[in-house]
């Protein structure tokens, strides 16, 4: 398995630690609304999935007012709260040296995933930035990925990686027909990872150029 053409990334737990302050903006919103929280290990589950959507199954009729209260206290603090992965940057960079054409999924809302990407000098490597709004199914439904591919006109799906920190996306990755990539340093269990069966285990970001 090599010589791929596309590589499609993740952003939070995969291209940056954003989970922290994820779970500190959750424990923050139901905290508020209901005086109490939830399980750390419920709420890694959910991520990868869009906010709404989370909140929706877990407490529907209230999604739009905790989301409102989860957005101002994750936005507020984002740029202190968030950093870049070890070996993140000069992997991106080696790939788009390399001529990879380059972009990111996410579930999260465009603005924001732009936020994230600016902060670490992360924008002018790639090609599209996909996020919520650019589907109207998300993981681990494979459109969010089919719709990467319209937008950099990849027609063999042979030639297309995804790479991610969640079964959610390895899933998104598996609906979509392409190969997968799986990061070692999320905060996912690797036993959930594994259960998904993705084609690749990078244990570090640079590990990925071996499969280019």
């Amino acid at each position: 398995m090599n010589n791929f053409k596309y590589v499609f990334f993740d952003l939070d737990g995969t291209l940056i630690d954003t989970i922290p302050l994820i779970l500190e903006s959750f424990h923050y919103t139901f905290m508020h609304h209901f005086g109490e929280t939830r399980p750390e290990e419920e709420t890694i589950s959910y991520i990868g999935m869009p906010l709404i959507k989370h909140l929706k199954s877990i407490y529907p009729g209230k999604e739009e007012e905790l989301a409102k209260t989860y957005r101002a206290y994750n936005e507020e603090r984002h740029d202190n709260g968030v950093a870049i992965f070890l070996g993140v940057y000069e992997l991106i960079k080696v790939l788009y040296e390399k001529g990879i054409v380059l972009g990111v999924v996410t579930s999260k809302r465009r603005e924001l995933a732009m936020r994230g990407l600016k902060l670490f000098n992360l924008c002018d490597y790639f090609q599209f930035v996909n996020g919520s709004e650019a589907s109207q199914k998300h993981k681990p439904d494979g459109e969010p990925l089919i719709k990467a591919m319209e937008a950099v006109n990849a027609i063999n799906k042979a030639d297309v990686l995804y790479v991610g920190d969640s079964p959610l996306d390895i899933l998104c990755a598996k609906n979509a027909g392409v190969s997968s990539a799986a990061v070692a340093w999320t905060y996912s269990p690797r036993s959930d990872l594994e259960k998904v069966e993705p084609d690749i285990f990078l244990e570090s970001p640079l590990d990925l150029l071996k499969y280019i």
